[in-house]
């Protein structure tokens, strides 16, 4: 084999291994949370992480319940297990027509805390919401998209910092119809996944939608049959018109993306170049000619 084949060979190899390191997903072992509102909180559904692997919660006041999942009580603390946060289903169309696929907080700003698998570097974060496009033309339903995501990062050894990290909004699979929006945090420096990662999502100010609901149902004309299933008109002048928020977030996924490159693919590059060092250095050994 030609030196030209086997530097094509070795250099192919260490690309090949980049990429695939590159789109490698860090596996979350655990997430903690309250879990979601619905139609207690005067929602269209209940946004519950119905699929969260352990059945045991301790609710707001602390005492402990062991009920199964989708019976989980409002705002119960979920701890331990995993669920529809990282089922890796991410909708494409309007939350409506796929509640089952959200998790959901009315008037809150979620926090979410994730373990991961060992051994990693997570370089970004991607979160998938509902979109804040069809309240910001109106359409009733009184969902936005965060405005912002903090992150917050604890050591094993317990001490707390704030990563430093860039944050961008996309529409999903560049289509603003879709009802899907994604929020991708791109950290300067990889974070090690034996940390522990705390996301709080922060809701996004109040959209068309909102601002007709208060005009139509809120301003002057107190509570019609037509607006009192979404809200208690002094929840939503409270905790929506006047600090001017949406009420609701609902969240689907959250994927963790390892660093580049990591430790297998330095592994593959170092016998990529092993190998080529060798097929050079017996090229070579069979032009030295034989002495007497």
């Amino acid at each position: 084999m030609s030196l030209r084949s086997r530097l094509l060979i070795a250099l192919s190899t260490t690309v090949l291994g980049s990429t695939a390191a590159s789109a490698a997903l860090v596996t979350v072992t655990s997430y903690e949370m309250n879990n979601g509102n619905g139609l207690t909180q005067n929602g269209n559904y209940n946004y519950f992480d119905t699929s969260y692997s352990v059945p045991t919660y301790a609710n707001t006041n602390g005492s402990s319940l062991v009920v199964p999942s989708n019976g989980a009580p409002k705002e119960a603390l979920l701890t331990g297990g995993t669920g529809k946060l990282t089922d890796n289903i991410i909708p494409a169309q309007n939350y409506s027509f796929v509640p089952q696929d959200y998790v959901g907080w009315k008037y809150q700003d979620p926090t979410i805390i994730f373990n991961l698998e060992a051994g990693k570097s997570v370089s970004t974060i991607t979160l998938y919401v509902a979109s804040s496009y069809a309240g910001s033309l109106g359409f009733m339903g009184l969902v936005g998209q965060p405005a912002s995501v903090d992150v917050s990062i604890t050591t094993p050894g317990n001490s707390t910092f704030t990563p430093s990290y860039t944050t961008t909004f996309t529409d999903y699979l560049g289509d603003k119809y879709n009802g899907t929006e994604v929020i991708t945090l791109t950290f300067d420096s990889p974070i090690v996944s034996s940390d522990t990662f705390s996301l709080t999502l922060n809701r996004g100010p109040l959209l068309l939608d909102g601002i007709n609901y208060y005009n139509n149902h809120v301003a002057g004309y107190g509570c019609d049959a037509a607006g009192c299933f979404l809200d208690n008109v002094n929840d939503f002048k409270n905790s929506a018109y006047i600090p001017n928020l949406e009420p609701w977030i609902l969240l689907s996924e959250v994927q963790f993306t390892a660093a580049v490159p990591e430790p297998s693919t330095w592994a593959m590059m170092i016998i990529g170049f092993a190998g080529l060092g060798f097929g050079m250095y017996r090229r070579n050994a069979r032009r030295v000619p034989a002495t007497a």
